[in-house]
């Protein structure tokens, strides 16, 4: 899996930064607060590219308070990307052809994307999205939440830009 994720990173990190520069493009006055890969690693590598923005993030928290959710519900639905609003999402792909099945590698995979956005943070790419002094990324699997990404992140990195808590 390592071999095949080396053979990658080229595609992986132009597909990451040509992906958010067209999205930027479009967003001439938005602010972002998070950038998440939302993966299913088990159905052929989908990694879903998803920033979301202060304002939505301020729209759907009025919507959901209105709907009697707490603030700490609030909280945790701040940087998942499957309570955003599904515009946020502006790219997809996939690394495998098949399914991926052994928890190991699926492992081995987020581990290896929280790698990347290490190195987004030297590109110029990173630099150029409009974002808050507590901007965040993110990367975790369908199955937890967005606070996997946190201690997958503390193995390689303490920076802020990876603590949500």
């Amino acid at each position: 899996m390592d071999n095949f994720l080396e053979k990658q990173q080229e595609y992986f990190f132009n597909f990451l930064t040509d992906s958010i520069d067209n999205f930027l493009l479009e967003q001439t006055e938005e602010t972002f607060y998070a950038i998440a890969l939302d993966c299913n690693i088990y159905e052929e590598g989908e990694i879903n590219f998803c920033l979301n923005t202060i304002d939505l993030w301020q729209e759907t928290t009025e919507y959901y308070t209105t709907k009697g959710y707490t603030t700490s519900q609030l909280e945790e639905m701040k940087y998942n990307a499957r309570d955003w609003d599904e515009n946020q999402r502006f790219a997809s792909l996939h690394l495998f052809d098949d399914w991926v099945e052994d928890p190991d590698d699926i492992e081995t995979v987020l581990e290896w994307l929280c790698q990347q956005f290490v190195l987004f943070l030297e590109t110029e790419t990173f630099e150029r999205i409009p974002k808050t002094e507590e901007f965040k990324l993110l990367v975790y699997d369908r199955n937890e939440d967005a606070f996997g990404s946190q201690e997958r992140f503390e193995k390689i990195s303490m920076s802020a830009f990876f603590q949500i808590d």
